[in-house]
C-alpha cells in the first residue's frame, strides 16, 4: 500500500519539492514523528540543504543548511548506506554528535531515523529524516519496510528526472554531459561521455559562456578531434530548470552536424567571428586572412545560406547553429 502510495506521488507532474511534500502524508500512515526534513546533496558546494523542513526551530534549520551537517551525514556513514539508522542505531552515544548536542536535543527531539536516498542506478541523493519528541524509536518492521521504499521515495525527488527528459528531447544525441556551476561535469544518464566534453575543454567554455549570457538554449559546431573522423559536431546547450540542487547549469551534448549547406571552414569560421561580435578587420586578422578574403567568404556564406545581406547570412547563422565560435578555432 505504502509502495504504490509513494509510486503515486513519484507519478505526480510536480516539482521536486511539491513531490517531496507530498511524501509526508503517507508516510504519517506507518510512523508518527513531529517534524520532518528531505535534504538534497549539492555536492559542488559541500552542502546538503532540505529541499522541505517542517517542525524544526531555526537553529536546527540553519545547521541543516551548513557545511558541518553534511560532515556528519559522512561521518556517520549515511551517504554510503542502504539502511535507515535511528538515533537508537548510532555508532556513538548521540550527545558526543555536535550536531545532536548542539540543536537537536536542545530543540527537544528524543529520537528520529534517517532514511539514505540512493537511487536505482546508485547515486546518492540526500536523506529523509523525521524526529519525534518521543524517545520511542521506530519499530524494526517499519525501518525494514522505509529500507525496502527508499528507492521509490529517491525516484519521486530524483532532480535527474526532469534533466534527462530535457536531453531525451535531443533524440539523436551521441553524448552528454551536465555542466555544474563550479565549471565540473556529471554524466547524464543513458549518454556516454565524450573528449569534446571533459573538464576545461573549449567545447564547454563556449557553453558555459552561453549559459551565462542568459541563453536556455544555444547550438553551434566545433571540429571533431581524433581518434573521430575529421569532420564537425554540432553542439547543443540546454540550460536545466532553475530547481533543486541548483548546482547543475546545463545539460552539454553532442550530435551530429546535420546539414552544413556546404559552408566551408573558413567560411563558419567567418560567420562565428561575426556572430561573436568582432569587427571584420579583427576577425580577418585572427583568421590570418585578408579584409577582402573575409568579405569574399561572407558573400560566399550568404549565397549558401539563402540570406538577403551578408548581416541576415550572420543572424540566420547565429539562429541555426551554423557557425565555429572563435574559442574552437586551432
Amino acid at each position: 500500500m505504502l509502495t504504490a502510495q509513494i509510486a503515486a506521488v513519484a507519478g505526480l507532474s510536480a516539482g521536486v519539492a511539491e513531490r517531496a511534500e507530498a511524501l509526508l502524508e503517507p508516510l504519517r500512515g506507518v510512523m508518527s514523528f513531529d517534524a520532518a526534513c528531505v535534504t538534497l546533496l549539492e555536492a559542488d558546494r559541500r552542502r546538503q540543504p532540505p529541499l522541505i523542513c517542517h517542525g524544526y526551530p531555526s537553529a536546527v534549520v540553519e545547521h541543516l543548511h551548513s557545511a558541518d551537517f553534511l560532515l556528519s551525514v559522512e561521518r556517520l556513514g549515511l551517504d554510503r548506506s542502504d539502511r535507515p539508522m535511528r538515533v537508537m542505531d548510532l555508532p556513538v552515544p548521540p550527545l558526543e554528535l555536535p550536531g545532536w548536542a548542539t540543536y537537536m536535543a536542545p530543540a527537544g527531539f528524543g529520537e528520529g531515523i534517517g532514511i539514505p536516498l540512493r537511487t536505482s542506478d546508485g547515486r546518492y541523493l540526500g536523506i529523509l529524516a523525521t524526529h519525534t519528541r518521543s524517545r520511542t524509536p521506530v519499530d524494526d518492521e517499519t525501518r525494514n519496510l522505509l529500507a525496502r521504499i527508499a528507492p521509490v521515495i529517491a525516484h519521486a525527488i530524483d532532480p535527474l528526472r526532469t534533466i534527462t527528459a530535457l536531453a531525451a528531447l535531443i533524440t539523436d544525441a551521441i553524448a552528454g554531459v551536465m555542466l555544474t556551476r563550479s565549471g565540473a561535469t556529471a554524466p547524464v544518464p543513458g549518454l556516454p561521455g565524450h573528449g569534446l566534453l571533459t573538464p576545461g575543454s573549449s567545447v564547454l567554455a563556449e557553453a558555459a559562456a552561453c549559459y551565462a549570457d542568459g541563453d536556455s538554449r544555444a547550438t553551434f559546431l566545433t571540429p571533431t578531434r581524433y581518434p573521430d573522423p575529421p569532420g564537425y559536431l554540432r553542439v547543443i546547450m540546454l540550460a536545466c530548470p532553475d530547481q533543486p540542487p541548483y548546482d547543475l547549469d546545463a545539460v552539454v551534448m553532442l550530435r551530429p552536424p546535420g546539414n552544413l549547406h556546404r559552408l566551408s571552414h573558413q567560411e563558419m569560421s567567418v560567420l562565428g567571428m561575426l556572430v561573436a561580435g568582432w569587427s571584420e578587420p579583427h576577425s580577418a586578422a585572427r583568421l590570418h586572412i585578408s579584409t577582402r578574403a573575409l568579405r569574399s567568404a561572407l558573400e560566399h556564406a550568404r549565397t549558401k545560406l539563402g540570406a538577403p545581406s551578408n548581416a541576415a547570412a550572420v543572424v540566420r547563422a547565429a539562429d541555426r547553429g551554423l557557425y565555429l565560435p572563435p574559442g574552437l578555432l586551432a
